[in-house]
């Protein structure tokens, strides 16, 4: 029965030359003797006309029935209407247009190539957004073909195929290489997830096998020219252990021969841009313009492609997968011999070839090879015959020459070729991994159908192997279909297909096409023309001719009838390719080389060739094995890969170029429609046309069609309570109500299936009965609206003729009152025209006089004014000649004085001359040098009684070091060690002091020889006195001795200080071995406010630090007010017994860390929470207490021990956290972890600052402190960071339950309930936790006041929200662009609702701007509720979204769920937002970036440290820390002392200053 006829206004296909199809509609139908002419109006205006038989669409005649608009556009062709050629054509076209390049025909997927990179097509966030959903949940896509066999895998524990198949430059490569990357990276649950080793290997695999399989051809710049099966092995866990690959039909003959602007093999060109100089000096290679393999296409660049940068992937990749440079470089020598190969020049005579064994480009490729130039150049140009009984050698001619050259090129590369696919095997699949193989993925990546204007045996095994596949896919596609029957449980015939069964039994069977190709090639005088009239003797009859034809013309030809359309094939090169062997004599000169990787290589051949061999099965009488062909081969090898793709669950993907030119996002109807009919996708739509193509579910049918059946039918259901029955109930009765043809439909047990064309009868229905329902809700409105107006103009009209009776009466009397008036104002007026009058005269004379008056007044002051001008110029012009004047003679003068005191000073210079000379002179030089003898002997004498004394001192500090030593016994048994140091350190000391004597001694000596000069001096000086006159040069000598013997004195002076100074470190370091550690007296004198001052310590430990910068003591007050005699030993007992207890420390870490830490309470926070600091910080104010005094005491290992614990405590409890506990520990964690950073920052600020410290800790020990603080700081730093982005981590984890909920899907704005949530099929569609927008802000109110309850800063506090904001906008708007039909006006509406109320709550917690961090979110509802019915408002919606990508708004645009009370979006408002995405590039991307891998920074580290002005260790009485609250009594008592000893020293010292003064 028909599903659709003919009638005027239909919409329609007619067949057209340029487009395939052309739409149209039926303008009028004309009967003529039960004929039917038919006239279409097509979209261009022109009209045709059509003659039928019957206006039934499933007649004979071209046109065919159009779907409704509604369904043009399907993302599964099996659900339009009307499945036919043209409707699947167009919906196709109008995806594409809208750049959807994926499209769904049942089982198959549709991959349109855009010719143009969509890079976010397959980002890592559309992954996981297509990880572990149901296919058909999102839009049609590669990865859900790839998630669907991946779960088909996990569950049904069953091996997957994946063929992807089409015809060169559709995109099959490009597709597998997407697949194989998912694989690779679904299995992780974030975004960072860092592939494996071999995953890495895997995904490597595509680089090397594009670079030795791939080629540029007119059709595609990176055709692959081999079929490849890459098998993806997973183990028991379902994890990638390793892969395999097979390959097909490797394209041998484009190594020597490539057409017009195609290019060999990748690899030859990135080995000439990629090698180095001098590489390419090793192998003799220059530039592909040089090479006859390279040079022929006349295109040695492909657009756009960098073949050096290719050349370094591919080298990695080598690398990768166990490859080293090494093999990499003869792998590279084996090519560039090939190229080498290709240069050798053959000479030719009248009968056969010549070459020279010193030909330069064979001695080349021979070294390369390894091999013999003579035997190489001998079997090029010979051939060598076997019989029975002898061997018999001929000459080949030329031709035969260059084919023999070229055959041992493509030997070596194929060979080389299966080697690297072995080597991958070898490597990505050992025994081990083979032995835990539990299921695998494979994914066929295989050429298309072609038919080119030749074809050659390369199309034949393409062709033959798509007839393989599509016999598989056939029989696929019905039995799926037949199952689905079944299981539905619904009333079904068989479904007839075309079997394609006798084409492939012409190419396989006995004396099919290969077996008589086999049978020819292996004849030594078999060739293409002796194959081809077998063949035609042979085929060409009963029942083969109805497959095989022979050409009306021509003898070398043959016609194969293939599934897709008829190819001739050309048997011109038939036989040599299907050999495609070397002779034995070039086999015999390749395995003598001493080339090993060649060896390695042609071993791998004889391994395949054993295998192919063993695999034959053995006929009786024949008593050796024949040499295989490529085509046989091929056919072994085919019908294996079908077993295997038999034996898996397999799914489809149809690759489809749209246009030759290779342009971006241009569609060719007749190509892709040729492509349509050759991948057999056409057919499927027939088989499933032949059953029940269209299947909708209960629930989806019942939702969109309930309208067709009266209200008391589904009005009850409203109230909720639709439960499956009642669903059920409710299609059945819509189907008898509607569809008069049972036989048109079937009801199975969860879906409602439709013949062709039954669904486009069932949605006209439904436009018809929504019209007759808007035509009547329009009569009732109308009919209220004029009765309404009738009563408005009635009583309207009653209202008027009153108040035109009462116009009338007013107006008599106004026009009396009028007349009076009239009267009055012109009498005023009278008087106020003459009054007017009078006082414009007068004002006019007094502007004249006042005018007149001004006019004099300004000339008189103008002459003035200038009076007084030039009288300043001529004072100024005076006052400038009197100083010019005034210089001139100052100048003079001052020159005269110069003059006279130059001549003044002459003078007085030669009577100076003159004294000098004079004895009286010289004997008051002589007295001064006296003086300066007696200084220098005084102060010797001095120095010599210091020395006494700092000899005494060093005695009565070896005493000290003596008591010391006993002390320390007592105390500490540990420090036995210590202490034999520190004597070894005294006796060093005592004998550098001794060597100190000695030199002492020695300058003792060199001073009483100096004296003794000197006196000699002072007997010379009187004899001078005597002789001065005679003897002034002796004079002059004695000088100069006198005062070299005074540097002397310095010098000795100078070393003195120095033995001094070194005497002062020796007491200061005596003084540290008395303290017991290096840092005890440096840090107790330098570093008052690290160790803290206790200006208060109750029962509970409370005390402070102060931070007062000059350290200045305060009065004590509070417990130990009363302890006045405070005595060192009072003060070495408490040291030694909190040095005890610090020491201990695996009680107190047990104590700190199980105790204060991991036995917390944290104190509760809420609006009115009144805590103090000392209740939220005492954990870290504690642990500062605990630091601070083991670095006071020289515990620092202990203290780095104990820092280390408390560190990966902290860290342990809080990534620990359970849901509940996040958000309040977190914040408390993180506030007490900016303490601890704060207090070390502090300190280290404090010791850098201090000049005093670093004296007194010497060089060493200052270093070794700021060491010890900086590694601290950084590890608290680094603490900080860790919990920060742990907690955030865990929050957006907990947001990522809520927010999609509570933004997104839950509709809190009445009145306006999206479809999806009305009352109607709720208990059908609800399902999983929903949450509503009172969470979300409940979530925010208890961060806000954690935060502010815990003293955590203002600034952390926005940025954490802000971050958590932009966190929420980022997730939402990702899911929100990924919802299919849920997209609408009301939802829209909701979610800026829902937007609008999380601002308010930001506006009254101080977080500015909050819009900013939702703009996503926020611009996508507007585009929502915005028109969207014309191209304007596309240009409206980019201007005010202006925050939303060109790509995002497409696809929300694309996603927009059209409400019935809607307008549908128009094609051209798709069309143009298309176009914007493809002018802006077409490469952003749908999803907003997702901080979700813990990588924040740390907000604290902007805000600074907090200020330690007070710190109050406070230990809640109800935590049992007996060893904490101890440790704090002794520090505070320490503490104490130390200020009232600091008090007393202040005092003495204020006491003995005036004394010093008064002196």
């Amino acid at each position: 029965m028909s599903t659709g006829t003919f009638e005027v206004g239909a919409r329609c296909w007619i067949p057209d030359e340029q487009l395939g199809w052309c739409g149209a509609e039926v303008s009028e139908i004309l009967e003529d003797n039960g004929k039917y002419l038919l006239t279409f109006t097509k979209e261009n205006g022109e009209s045709q006309q059509i003659k039928t038989s019957t206006l039934e669409e499933d007649n004979d005649v071209e046109p065919k029935l159009r779907n409704p608009p509604i369904l043009e556009a399907q993302e599964d062709l099996t659900s339009l209407s009307y499945l036919n050629e043209p409707s699947v054509l167009n919906a196709i076209k109008v995806r594409y247009s809208r750049l959807n390049i994926y499209t769904y025909s049942g089982i198959v997927l549709i991959a349109t190539n855009p010719f143009q990179r969509v890079d976010q097509l397959y980002s890592p966030d559309i992954i996981q957004a297509y990880a572990g959903k149901r296919r058909g949940e999102l839009e049609p896509h590669l990865f859900a073909i790839a998630e669907d066999a991946y779960r088909c895998m996990k569950t049904d524990h069953e091996n997957q195929s994946i063929v992807v198949s089409g015809e060169s430059g559709a995109g099959k490569t490009v597709s597998a290489k997407y697949i194989m990357r998912y694989f690779a990276s679904v299995d992780s649950s974030n975004h960072s997830h860092n592939m494996s080793d071999t995953e890495k290997q895997i995904l490597a695999t595509n680089p090397i096998m594009e670079a030795f399989g791939n080629a540029k051809t007119t059709r595609n710049d990176n055709s692959s020219r081999f079929g490849k099966y890459l098998e993806i092995l997973f183990d028991k866990n379902t994890v990638i252990i390793g892969a395999r690959i097979r390959t097909y039909l490797l394209e041998r003959s484009r190594l020597v021969f490539q057409p017009l602007t195609e290019r060999n093999y990748h690899i030859f060109y990135q080995i000439l841009a990629g090698l180095s100089k001098d590489d390419k000096e090793k192998l003799g290679l220059t530039s592909a313009e040089d090479f006859h393999y390279t040079n022929q296409g006349g295109e040695s660049k492909i657009k756009d492609v960098d073949d050096g940068e290719e050349f370094s992937i591919t080298s990695d990749a080598l690398s990768l997968i166990g490859i080293n440079k090494d093999k990499q470089f003869q792998i590279y020598t084996l090519l560039a011999a090939l190229l080498h190969i290709g240069n050798i020049e053959l000479k030719k005579t009248r009968n056969d070839a010549h070459l020279s064994s010193d030909e330069p480009s064979l001695v080349k490729a021979c070294e390369l090879l390894g091999l013999d130039p003579v035997n190489f150049a001998k079997w090029i140009v010979k051939k060598q015959i076997i019989t029975r009984s002898e061997k018999i050698v001929s000459n080949l001619n030329h031709q035969q020459a260059i084919v023999a050259k070229d055959s041992i090129a493509k030997y070596i590369y194929s060979a080389l070729f299966d080697w690297l696919v072995e080597y991958v095997n070898s490597d990505l699949c050992p025994p081990e991994v083979e032995a835990n193989i539990e299921s695998f993925i494979g994914v066929l990546d295989i050429y298309g159908f072609e038919h080119f204007e030749k074809n050659s045996f390369e199309q034949f095994c393409i062709n033959y192997a798509n007839e393989k596949l599509q016999q598989e896919f056939n029989q696929h596609v019905f039995k799926l279909e037949q199952e689905e029957y079944v299981r539905e449980e619904i009333e079904w015939s068989f479904i007839e297909f075309a079997d394609n069964q006798p084409c492939i039994a012409l190419i396989e069977q006995k004396l099919g096409i290969l077996s008589l190709l086999d049978e020819e090639s292996r004849l030594p005088s078999g060739d293409d023309k002796s194959w081809i009239e077998k063949m035609y003797q042979t085929l060409d009859k009963e029942p083969t001719n109805k497959i095989f034809k022979k050409p009306r013309f021509g003898n070398n030809k043959f016609i194969v009838k293939h599934y897709a359309l008829d190819v001739p094939y050309d048997s011109e090169g038939f036989i040599e390719k299907n050999r495609d062997t070397v002779s034995d004599g070039q086999l015999e000169t390749l395995k003598a080389s001493t080339n090993q990787l060649l060896l390695e290589i042609l071993a791998t051949v004889d391994r395949n060739a054993e295998k192919i061999s063993s695999n034959q099965p053995s006929k009786p009488g024949k008593m050796m094995n024949k040499k295989p062909t490529l085509g046989s081969i091929f056919k072994n090898s085919l019908i294996e890969l079908m077993k295997t793709i038999d034996s898996t669950n397999v799914h489809y993907i149809r690759c489809i170029k749209p246009n030759e030119e290779k342009k971006a996002w241009e569609f060719d109807p007749v190509m892709v429609l040729s492509q349509l009919r050759a991948c057999g996708v056409l057919e499927t739509i027939r088989i499933s046309c032949a059953g029940f193509p269209s299947r909708w579910t209960y629930a989806e049918f019942a939702q969109r069609y309930h309208i067709l059946v009266k209200p008391d039918a589904w009005t009850k259901l409203l109230t909720g309570n639709a439960d499956e029955k009642a669903i059920n109930e409710l299609c059945e009765l819509i189907l008898k109500e509607t569809v008069d043809d049972p036989s048109t439909y079937q009801m199975g047990n969860t879906k409602v299936f439709f013949k062709a064309g039954m669904l486009a009868k069932l949605e006209n229905l439904r436009t018809e009965k929504l019209h007759q329902s808007a035509v009547m809700i329009q009569k009732h409105i109308r009919k209220v609206y004029h009765h309404t107006r009738y009563l408005r103009i009635r009583n309207e009209t009653v209202e008027l003729q009153a108040a035109i009776r009462g116009t009338s009466v007013r107006g008599k009397i106004r026009r009396e009152l009028e007349q009076r008036a009239a009267t009055l104002i012109q009498t005023i007026s009278r008087g106020f025209l003459v009054r007017r009058a009078y006082k414009d005269q007068v004002q006019s004379a007094v502007t004249i006089q006042s005018s007149i008056r001004g006019f004099k007044a300004r000339k008189s002051v103008m002459e003035i004014k200038h009076k007084k001008s030039a009288e300043v110029l001529q004072r100024n012009f005076r006052a400038y000649l009197a100083r010019r004047g005034y210089a001139k003679h100052l100048k003079g003068i001052v020159l005269v004085q110069s003059y006279a005191r130059r001549w003044n000073a002459r003078k007085k210079l030669k009577t100076l001359k003159i004294e000098a000379k004079s004895v009286d002179h010289l004997k008051k030089l002589q007295y001064n040098l006296e003086n300066k003898v007696i200084e220098l002997t005084q102060s010797l004498t001095d120095k010599i009684a210091a020395n006494k004394d700092l000899v005494k001192e060093i005695d009565r500090l070896k005493e000290t070091v003596a008591e010391s030593s006993q002390a320390h016994e007592t105390l500490k048994q540990r420090e036995i060690e210590f202490k034999d140091i520190l004597s070894e350190k005294e006796n060093d000391h005592f004998t550098k002091t001794e060597s100190l004597t000695l030199e002492l001694a020695e300058a003792k000596a060199t001073y009483e020889a100096s004296l003794k000069k000197t006196e000699e001096l002072m007997e010379q000086q009187e004899a001078l006195k005597k002789e001065v006159a005679e003897n002034v040069a002796a004079l002059t000598k004695a000088r100069v001795e006198l005062e070299s013997r005074n540097d002397e004195n310095i010098s000795l002076n100078e070393t003195v200080t120095k033995l001094r100074t070194d005497i002062d470190n020796l007491h200061k370091e005596l003084e540290k071995a008395r303290s017991g550690s290096v840092f005890q007296q440096g840090v107790l004198s330098s570093n008052k406010s690290i160790n803290g001052r206790i200006a208060s310590v109750s029962s509970e430990a409370d005390f402070e630090l102060n931070n007062k910068k000059n350290g200045s003591a305060r009065r004590v007050s509070g417990v130990y007010e009363g302890i006045e005699n405070v005595s060192p030993d009072d003060l070495d007992r408490l040291n030694s017994e909190l040095w005890s207890l610090l020491k201990d420390s695996k009680s107190l870490h047990k104590e700190i860390i199980e105790g204060l830490l991991k036995g917390l309470k944290i104190p509760g926070f809420s609006v009115a929470a009144d805590l103090k600091r000392k209740d939220i910080l005492f954990p870290a104010r504690a642990i500062i207490i605990i630091i601070s005094d083991m670095w006071r005491l020289g515990l620092t290992s202990e203290s780095e021990q104990f820092l280390g614990q408390v560190l990966a405590a902290i860290q342990n409890i809080v990534s620990s956290l359970k849901e509940s506990d996040v958000i309040a520990h977190g914040a408390f964690w993180l506030s007490n972890t900016h303490e601890l950073y704060s207090f070390v920052s502090y300190a280290q600020s404090n010791i850098i600052n201090n000049k005093e410290a670093a004296t007194s800790l010497g060089e060493d020990g200052y270093n070794e402190y700021l060491k010890l603080v900086a590694v601290v700081k950084e590890d608290f730093e680094s603490l900080s960071f860790n919990i920060y982005n742990m907690w955030m981590k865990k929050m957006q984890k907990e947001l990522q339950k809520k927010a999609i909920s509570a933004l997104v899907v839950s509709q809190s704005l009445p009145g306006f309930s999206t479809p999806d949530q009305s009352p109607f099929l709720s208990k059908v569609f609800n399902s999983g936790d929903s949450y509503k927008m009172e969470d979300i802000l409940t979530f925010f109110n208890s961060l806000y006041w954690s935060m502010r309850t815990y003293f955590i800063e203002q600034p952390v506090i926005n940025e954490v929200l802000e971050q958590l904001l932009r966190y929420i906008d980022a997730i939402c708007f990702n899911d929100l662009v990924m919802r299919r039909n849920f997209l609408s006006w009301k939802r829209g509406l909701q979610v800026n609702y829902n937007i609008t109320r999380l601002e308010e709550w930001c506006k009254t917690h101080g977080i500015k701007d909050s819009l900013t961090h939702l703009i996503h979110m926020v611009h996508a509802a507007k585009l929502l509720q915005l028109r969207k019915n014309t191209v304007a408002d596309i240009g409206i919606i980019f201007e005010i979204c202006y925050a939303l990508k060109p790509a995002q708004i497409q696809k929300l645009i694309s996603q927009y769920y059209v409400a019935d009370y809607e307008t549908p979006l128009a094609p051209g408002v798709l069309s143009a937002v298309a176009e914007r995405v493809k002018a802006a590039g077409s490469n952003g991307e749908f999803f907003q970036p997702v901080n979700s891998d813990g990588n924040f920074e740390d907000p604290f580290r902007s805000v600074g440290v907090r200020p330690v002005y007070k710190v109050e260790a406070y230990i809640p009485a109800w935590l049992n820390l007996p060893t904490l609250k101890e440790i704090v009594n002794l520090v505070a008592k320490v503490a104490m002392m130390n200020e009232i000893m600091a008090q007393k020293q202040d005092n003495e010292e204020n006491e003995v200053q005036p004394e010093f003064v008064a002196q």
